[in-house]
């Protein structure tokens, strides 16, 4: 069979960006968290973000995670009617709008002919958040893959360039509202400043793109990926490999590339006449919690540095506010790892089994237990922070000592001069009080530091 070609694909492009915000969810469950993002939406949304080179805005909203029902342990949590706090463009009408591409792609379309849809910006609970668009690329001419991955690739730099700035304007927003609202969230002195992070990095830093592509046509193969297998990225040596559990649908997972094919026929269930839209926010929410834990790790390794950098020169009230801070990050990373394990498919088979294979291909369980095995560190550094504490009152006190030692033999010296009633200059006096004084304090000092060394 000759190279496939297609003059209609649906690209899904979305990336990761950090907050850092770690919001204290168990207080926000206590208080009521259903009237908190109420409340944090309304904020938002008193002075709209307009958008460049468009007549676009942002409006602030929830995801209704209604129609998610048959996977909603991955969507929502159980019980909940809508999940993330989220972001999409807005038109005058408040009507969801596209956001136009004014570039011309490749030689093959001209300046405005593209544009983002259904763009979004999910707010996770837990330092990350996710910047998601599609693209419907309809050509004149038939498109060979070769020729889909130049335009995928012009759009993808479109789409960094264009929406990173926009995500941390979003970012800086949504921390203004955090704070103007007094929610409550965890702050450490060694968390970053989005203010001062290279954005580079922690802003949009890779894509994530998925391409539905509908051709009977493929299905005559033995298999339909193939010819796609270097757009792809296989994260193995025989990562082309299908991953759905129905007829009407093939699906292949890489590292920065998928692809679904579907042959736009029914078979009436419910669950193989999902949209592929499914596919791409199981994947989204997935992607987020891999960028948490990545996110974690390197806060981990800032805050082993940072006090293993500082906190021998800590004073006494240095050292209770870092051990205080220490304890109580401890405790937000653990609330964030059982949020990480708690997330679970309930009703869906089919995406149960491509949440796994997810995770199993970009290593997330291996990442999770290095997460795990970091925080020993952390203990270990608590531990250090408890003896040096320890040490600090142990010297105070040992100074205290010495000085009413000190006072007590010049006490007793004079008083065994007065006993006596010895008939001597007030300066041999004077000398012998002073070198009585240093002898015994000097004999301290060199017994509590050998004492200290047994």
């Amino acid at each position: 069979m000759a190279e496939p070609t297609f003059n209609k694909i649906t690209e899904y492009i979305f990336a990761p960006f950090n907050s850092f915000l770690f919001l204290n969810v168990d207080r926000l469950h206590f208080i009521g968290i259903s009237n908190i993002r109420e409340q944090i939406i309304q904020e938002l949304n008193k002075e709209p973000l307009v958008l460049p080179d468009c007549n676009c805005q942002i409006e602030w909203c929830t995801e209704e995670c209604e129609d998610f029902k048959k996977s909603k342990g991955v969507f929502t949590p159980p019980g909940q009617i809508n999940s993330f706090i989220m972001a999409r463009v807005v038109g005058e009408t408040l009507e969801e709008t596209d956001v136009p591409i004014k570039e011309a792609i490749c030689n093959q379309f001209p300046e405005h002919s593209l544009a983002f849809q259904n763009v979004r910006f999910y707010f996770h609970e837990f330092g990350v958040s996710i910047c998601s668009a599609s693209i419907e690329i309809t050509a004149e001419k038939q498109l060979s893959i070769l020729q889909l991955d130049d335009i995928s690739e012009r759009l993808n730099e479109i789409y960094r360039d264009y929406f990173q700035i926009i995500s941390f304007q979003l970012t800086q927003k949504y921390l203004a509202a955090i704070q103007a609202l007094d929610i409550p969230y965890y702050q450490f002195e060694f968390f970053p400043n989005i203010e001062e992070v290279d954005r580079g990095k922690h802003f949009i830093p890779w894509t994530h793109r998925l391409y539905h592509i509908e051709d009977k046509t493929l299905f005559e193969l033995e298999n339909p990926g193939k010819p796609f297998q270097f757009l792809l990225t296989p994260s193995r040596q025989m990562g082309v490999e299908d991953l759905s559990i129905y007829d009407n649908r093939y699906i292949y997972f890489g590292w920065g590339h998928s692809i679904i094919l579907t042959t736009g026929e029914t078979s009436g269930y419910s669950q193989t006449n999902r949209p592929p839209y499914d596919y791409v926010r199981l994947i989204e929410i997935a992607q987020a919690n891999w960028q948490c834990l990545d996110v974690l790790a390197d806060l981990i390794d800032i805050t082993i540095a940072s006090f293993q950098e500082h906190y021998a020169v800590m004073g006494m009230k240095k050292i209770k506010q870092a051990i205080t801070e220490i304890r109580d990050f401890n405790i937000a990373i653990d609330r964030v790892l059982s949020y990480f394990q708690g997330v679970k498919i309930t009703f869906d088979t089919e995406k149960r089994i491509l949440l796994d294979e997810l995770h199993d291909r970009w290593l997330t369980n291996e990442m999770f237990m290095k997460l795990q095995e970091r925080m020993t560190l952390i203990q270990e550094v608590l531990a250090d922070l408890y003896n040096r504490q320890k040490e600090q009152r142990e010297e105070s006190l040992n100074t205290i000592v010495l000085i009413f030692t000190i006072f007590s033999v010049i006490e007793i010296i004079a008083l065994i001069f007065d006993f006596f009633a010895v008939p001597l200059p007030s300066i041999i006096k004077f000398l012998v009080i002073v070198g009585g004084t240093l002898l015994t304090g000097l004999g301290i000092i060199i017994y509590i530091r050998y004492s200290g060394r047994e």
